[in-house]
């Protein structure tokens, strides 16, 4: 266009010699999510075979150019470094389209467009070094094309282009890439070898270079395998560990656990040796994990997990076989209820979690299996271990049992019993009796105690029998549930029919739900489903579940108080903590324990006692309900000592509601009841 020659070198080649640095760069940083280590692969395979096309390249054509030279060095230079560059270039493309598996296309037309600078620089040297380039040449179609390609290919990506797969690993043709062109080199140079042709100093620079390429990827490849071999080992061992133990506590699980009971079983069925299973179950774990949460249970389950291998001798088997249930196999000799009784005390004392201290305790069942028994299979030697656990239980918090032949058929009997149960929660079979709590001073009747009855098929069941099952068997919160959906319906149906609105209904409360932070929402949507106000409702609690956990209880009482309902503490005076912690506890009432009326009038001790209790309630401003009232005579006694409220047989038996409507409507004394016999 200036009517002159085109000069070179010029500041344009530095711009197109920084294309191929920049395209390098880009190339090696491609993609984004890639680790260092496979970029430093990828690296040291384009330069291997950078050096090995180098080495084909100048013993064929660049090598012959070098030697006519050039008048000025610098151009010279430059004509070396176009195709250098773009040697290096085309080389990492091939490997990225080799590696990466998303956005083929535009790979494709990337390479394909490094590839037509590429020929067209090698062309342009060529042509420079040998006199022969015009200003037009057909080269110039290969760097049209080329950057044509090069606009073209970021519009037929799909998007950013994602890492290999994990675990997807290197392709053959990735792998096998940079020795192609090695096997290439060396072949050509053999054959230069074999027919004498002068080896340059350019030449030996070259296959050097390559040789320690090779041995650097090889370094590499070497150390990867020995490092995923390792790897592989260490996460083989972590499978095989977590397969036989317990994530939380690090002990043997069930399967590593019911291995050694059947070897332990195989030895002493040839060898005669004895052995001993034994099931501990923690006490009011499920309390821990409602009031304190499953973070709090599980550094409690740590905890026991550590003292129990405290207790126990370095050959015993200590496993965690789910929830808060351990078992212990003992193989060495030893006196199994000796061992029993020293993890029982180890448990005894509190555990200190999150800054709070939890008491311990746990139901324990022994099967032992002497050295002159018959050996019994795992599965029966495990249900006996589990039969005594639960026949702890039944025995009471911290309990210790030996397998006896005739637990088999009470747990049987247990477990029947308990599906019954559930189902009758389920399906609302229950029913309520209402006994009448009876202001001494006037016989008319100020509130009534709701009390659970259930017949399965007809034959009534002790509710002494049937509560505990459901404290056993963690029915206990469906149970209460229910008897309070049941009892404030029947209320809500007397206050509208008969215009009592001061009148209260009491339902006692298990220790479990003391100490569950939901019990007061569930007691708020139940008052407020059947109409009534908080006040109409007395909620009995026995002082052991307010002592299970005293912070807990004082919290969710707290609650119910602010709801309105009325708080009383039933069973007063058994406990012998109850003075301790009463004037901590936000009560309203106390209920003085039949026990203490079977003296009254007769025995002077028992007497003075109650008038203790009596005036302690009144100095509080409690009011002093007595249970048990059977006779006229502590009748006029507790009257005589200002007993708040009185309840008994002497004024009625537990009746059904109907029973009571009428004495309710017509405020005639609960006394004029037709005695109706207790189920």
């Amino acid at each position: 266009m200036l009517g002159r020659e085109t000069p070179f070198p010029s500041w344009a080649d530095v711009g197109f010699l920084g294309m191929s640095a920049g395209a390098c760069a880009a190339l090696w940083l491609y993609p984004a999510q890639e680790a260092g280590a496979d970029r430093g692969r990828r690296l040291l395979d384009g330069l291997t075979v950078t050096c090995s096309l180098a080495l084909v390249w100048w013993s064929t054509a660049l090598g012959a150019v070098a030697t006519a030279g050039g008048e000025q060095p610098l151009a010279f230079a430059v004509s070396l470094a176009y195709p250098a560059g773009d040697l290096v270039v085309v080389v990492m493309a091939v490997l990225v389209l080799c590696r990466v598996r998303s956005d083929r296309l535009a790979l494709l037309l990337l390479t394909a467009g490094i590839a037509a600078i590429a020929v067209a620089d090698s062309g342009f040297t060529y042509a420079t070094a040998t006199d022969a380039y015009a200003p037009v040449n057909a080269l110039d179609l290969g760097w049209l094309g080329g950057f044509l390609l090069l606009a073209l290919a970021p519009l037929a990506a799909a998007g950013t282009a994602a890492a290999p797969r994990p675990g997807s690993g290197l392709r053959p043709v990735e792998s096998n890439l940079p020795y192609a062109p090695v096997l290439l080199a060396l072949s050509l140079l053999g054959v230069r070898l074999l027919t004498g042709t002068h080896v340059d100093a350019v030449t030996t620079v070259l296959v050097l270079a390559t040789a320690v390429l090779v041995m650097l990827r090889q370094h590499l490849t070497h150390r990867d395998n020995a490092w995923l071999v390792t790897e592989l080992a260490e996460r083989e061992a972590q499978l095989r560990h977590r397969a036989f133990h317990d994530d939380l506590t690090g002990l043997a699980n069930r399967a590593l656990f019911s291995n050694r009971v059947a070897h332990a079983l195989e030895l002493h069925r040839r060898d005669l040796r004895p052995l001993a299973v034994l099931f501990c179950d923690l006490d009011d774990f499920k309390v821990v994990n409602d009031t304190h949460g499953h973070a709090a249970g599980d550094e409690l389950l740590v905890r026991v997990a550590e003292r129990l291998q405290g207790a126990l001798r370095g050959g015993d088997t200590l496993a965690r076989l789910g929830g808060d249930e351990f078992a212990v196999l003992l193989e060495d000799g030893g006196e199994p209820l000796l061992v029993a009784q020293k993890v029982a005390d180890a448990l005894r004392a509190p555990f200190h979690v999150s800054g709070r201290a939890l008491r311990g305790g746990a139901s324990i069942g022994v099967a032992a299996v002497p050295a002159d028994a018959v050996t019994p299979t795992e599965d029966a030697l495990l249900a006996r271990a589990d039969t005594a656990m639960y026949a702890a239980k039944r025995s009471g918090k911290g309990a210790l049992r030996s397998f006896e032949p005739g637990m088999e058929l009470v747990e049987v009997s247990d477990g029947t019993r308990r599906r019954a149960l559930a189902d009758a929660v389920r399906l609302r079979h229950l029913t309520l009796d209402y006994q009448p709590l009876v202001d001494p001073r006037t016989g008319r009747v100020a509130g009534v105690e709701a009390l659970a009855r259930w017949a399965p098929e007809g034959t009534p069941v002790p509710p002494q029998e049937f509560i505990a099952l459901a404290e056993r068997t963690d029915l206990i919160g469906g149970l209460t549930d229910l008897v309070l959906d049941l009892a404030c319906a029947q209320l809500s149906a007397w206050t509208a029919e008969l215009d009592r609105p001061d009148l209260q209904v009491g339902v006692n409360v298990s220790p479990q739900q003391v100490t569950d932070p939901g019990f007061p929402d569930r007691v708020a949507d139940t008052l407020r489903r059947h109409g009534l106000q908080g006040s109409q409702l007395v909620l009995e609690i026995t002082e052991s579940g307010l002592l299970q956990d005293l912070e807990a209880a004082r919290q969710v009482t707290a609650r119910l108080r602010a709801l309105g309902v009325a708080l009383s503490l039933d069973d007063f005076g058994v406990g012998y903590s109850s003075l301790a912690h009463l004037s901590g506890l936000p009560v309203d009432g106390l209920k003085i324990d039949r026990a203490f009326l079977e003296g009254l009038g007769h025995d002077p001790a028992r007497t003075r006692f109650v008038q203790a209790l009596v005036r302690l309630g009144q100095d509080l401003e409690l009011d002093v309900v007595a249970e048990g009232v059977e006779r006229v005579e502590q009748l006029d006694m507790l009257r005589d000592l200002g007993c708040t409220l009185v309840q008994g047989y002497l004024l009625s038996r537990p009746v059904r509601p109907e029973a009571l409507t009428r004495v309710l409507a017509d405020g005639m004394p609960a006394h004029l009841l037709s005695p109706v016999p207790a189920p």
